[in-house]
């Protein structure tokens, strides 16, 4: 039989937990002061497929996890609920997690959620707030507090799921999703994680590998928050799991960690191997410690990723801001660093490619560095590059420092084709580009609409390179345009090229050569090759074709302008 009471609430659009029949709309009861488990459970199941919300102000406590029912929406504003310590359990979890099957349509807003010390648990238990099997959730406005244990929110088999607001104050990961998992979006988190803030793991830890598959159309953005590991670590699992097409924009915050890891977490085989593809990583502005990385890319597997908007501002970094460093040899597909300011770059290059990488192709673009330490390197490549694009690059990198370093440690150091355009460095020392080993590879160099100003040298190089020039002007120097080692054989094509007046042009190590093509070249031809065709202008007046404009013709060389030759 329906009470007065049942009607007279379902007329003012309520129903109290344990009336009949069940309503659209339940307030739950009012804390007991003892454990409310059980109660909070039954209102949820007479408000199941409706609305659900706690009375103001209310604080509840729990020894078993509240259960949220296909179709609910459950607001908990101004409302705590808190798990007690030994419960070993969830604190709050959807319907399909305990009885079986799949869930749809749960909201979930407002609350402070709290896991005491000491709750205790094993696998997924350990987890405070854990969702399986949900199509459309929403979790908007919670503060999630735990004092032990693991992940605060645990996502996993869900489809289209919104986190939104959320406040942690929390030992392990903030947000965590596994697979499968498709157009999950993750925004606006704020507060202290003691594990990576959000993480996307398609197939996790053995511990917690409840659920694992592809994790797809993910956006994670506005996160600003401390964290003793990274802010934002995506992987792909293990092989046959990936994370594809994911968005991470508007990082701030600090990471005891690397503020972005990309690709394998080495420490388990779950999460090693697994493919990374169609990454955006872009308005980054986070900070790290010494030794860590604005960007870590350690990928067994990856396909493209583009990093836009990166600022950083740290004199006392030590390590590169972004860095590529596979544990073991792998290839990336393509790489785009772009949209970068620098207002202070330290001793770690701007961009590390490390031993064990491959990058098929490398775009970096739009960069302006403002201020750096002596002998720093804007771009390391100690790897392979099949394919380098740098355009628009505006630096002052002072001592012996480099736009593009092979180092010479590396010695198999790799760069199969370069492209340089619309490039300003300023700096007393150094150069454009140094490959010094005679390992090295370096076969083609372009370079257009370039200017250095206090550079000692374009290219410092030990190489067999072309050098093709279009548009150059070396300004301030006393060096010019190429210092060619022992190993080194380089070949200058080109135009429009400018050196300072009384620079040397070229210099040439015992058992290194240059030939020259450009006309503008303004050099001692007796430090070039004889090549029928080659031109220069030389320098030396000394010789016999005299200073000015030269050609190369049967091994001799030519003044166009008073026809002596040498």
């Amino acid at each position: 039989m329906i009470s007065r009471r049942a009607l007279l609430a379902v007329a003012c659009g309520m129903v109290l937990a344990g009336d009949s029949p069940r309503a659209t709309r339940v307030v739950l009861p009012e804390p007991s002061g003892g454990d409310d488990t059980a109660a909070l459970n039954a209102a949820l199941w007479a408000g199941a497929g409706g609305f659900v919300h706690g009375p103001k102000g209310a604080s509840y406590q729990v020894s078993a996890p509240i259960v949220v029912h296909r179709g609910t929406t459950l607001v908990m504003s101004n409302c705590t609920v808190s798990l007690a310590p030994g419960s070993g359990c969830n604190l709050l979890t959807n319907a399909a997690v305990t009885d079986g099957g799949r869930d749809a349509n749960i909201t979930v807003i407002g609350g402070s959620w709290v896991r005491a010390a000491d709750v205790g648990g094993s696998g997924t238990d350990l987890h405070t707030l854990c969702f399986r099997r949900v199509d459309h959730l929403v979790l908007q406005g919670l503060t999630v507090k735990t004092s032990g244990d693991k992940y605060a929110i645990s996502l996993g088999d869900v489809t289209d799921a919104t986190v939104t607001r959320i406040q942690f104050e929390v030992r392990s990961d903030g947000v965590h999703i596994q697979g499968p998992a498709a157009r999950t979006r993750v925004i606006a988190i704020r507060g202290v994680t003691g594990d990576d803030t959000v993480a996307i793991t398609p197939r996790d830890w053995q511990s917690y590998d409840d659920v694992s598959g592809p994790v797809t159309d993910t956006l994670i953005e506005d996160i600003d928050v401390v964290s003793a590991a990274a802010l934002v670590k995506v992987l792909g699992g293990s092989p046959d799991t990936a994370a594809l097409r994911t968005t991470v924009r508007g990082v701030a915050g600090l990471a005891h960690n690397n503020v972005i890891w990309i690709g394998d977490d080495t420490a388990e085989w779950r999460t090693t191997g697994g493919r990374v593809d169609e990454l955006t990583v872009e308005q980054v502005a986070a900070t790290t410690v010494p030794g860590r990385h604005v960007v870590f890319l350690n990928g067994s597997s990856v396909g493209r990723v583009q990093l836009r908007g990166l600022t950083f501002a740290d004199s006392e970094a030590d390590g590169a801001v972004v860095r590529v460093a596979p544990l073991t040899a792998a290839t990336v597909e393509e790489l785009a660093v772009e949209d970068v300011e620098v207002a202070h770059l330290g001793a770690g290059p701007l961009l590390s490619v490390e031993p064990t990488a491959r990058l098929q192709q490398l775009r970096m673009g739009r960069l302006t560095i403002a201020a750096s330490a002596a002998g720093a390197t804007v771009l390391r490549i100690a790897g392979a590059v099949d394919d380098l694009t740098i355009e628009g690059v505006e630096a002052v990198i002072p001592g012996d420092s480099y736009l593009l370093k092979l180092p010479e440690w590396a010695a198999s150091a790799t760069v199969r084709q370069a492209s340089l355009s619309d490039t300003a460095i300023i700096g007393r020392g150094g150069g454009l580009i140094a490959a010094t080993a005679a390992t090295h590879t370096l076969p083609r160099v372009t370079i257009s609409g370039a200017r250095t100003t206090g550079k000692a040298w374009l290219a410092d190089l030990n190489t067999r390179t072309d050098l093709l020039l279009s548009h150059v002007t070396a300004e301030d120097t006393t060096g010019g345009i190429a210092r060619v080692r022992s190993s080194g054989a380089a070949v200058v094509r080109g135009n429009a090229l400018r050196v300072a007046p009384g620079a040397q042009g070229v210099a040439v190590g015992s058992g290194g050569s240059v030939t020259s093509y450009v006309l503008e070249l303004a050099v001692d031809v007796s430090r070039l090759v004889r090549a029928e065709g080659s031109s220069a202008t030389n320098t030396n007046d000394g010789l016999p074709c005299g200073a000015g404009p030269v050609v190369c013709t049967d091994l001799t060389w030519r003044n166009l302008n008073t026809g002596a030759t040498y």
